[in-house]
């Protein structure tokens, strides 16, 4: 399975502000909903509920949560446990939050990144990942946009 991260951020790694996203690039979002239909997608807690406790159409979502139990998704207390629930699959997305990113860093095998040119204030951060470019991380494909760049990168062998 190839375990992918799939973030939007700007020049200074910021991806939320206040439980949300500080931005609104339609192109963002249907690159987003392209690039996931029909894949299972792991988010933490707060991301599910910043959508309303509502799932995704098209794309299996799967919830990290210590402290919440959903009926109507999958839910799991650790990485290992959702990473298990997924094997079989061909790619799975992990779709945030911060913290979610950071504990799926170490493991990612592809970065979808929409580069967002403009600075926003926030206080959700992706981790730093632009240092390794080369040494962990290979661009594979870039599309240039003039408000956002859709970037993908894959993890070095």
């Amino acid at each position: 399975m190839t375990l992918a991260a799939i973030v939007a951020h700007d020049p200074n790694l910021v991806i939320g502000k206040d439980g949300d996203l500080p931005w609104h690039y339609s192109e963002d979002l249907k690159y987003f909903k392209r690039t996931t239909m029909g894949h299972p997608m792991i988010m933490g807690r707060v991301v599910f509920e910043e959508l309303d406790e509502k799932p995704l159409p098209g794309r299996e979502n799967i919830i990290l949560s210590r402290s919440s139990d959903y009926d109507h998704v999958p839910t799991f207390s650790s990485i290992e446990e959702a990473l298990q629930y997924v094997k079989d699959e061909e790619i799975t997305f992990i779709i945030g939050g911060g913290k979610v990113y950071r504990q799926f860093m170490d493991r990612i095998d592809k970065l979808f990144v929409t580069e967002i040119k403009e600075t926003f204030e926030g206080d959700t951060y992706f981790p730093e990942y632009r240092d390794d470019i080369g040494s962990t991380w290979k661009e594979i494909k870039r599309e240039d946009k003039q408000e956002l760049s859709f970037v993908v990168y894959e993890r070095m062998k």
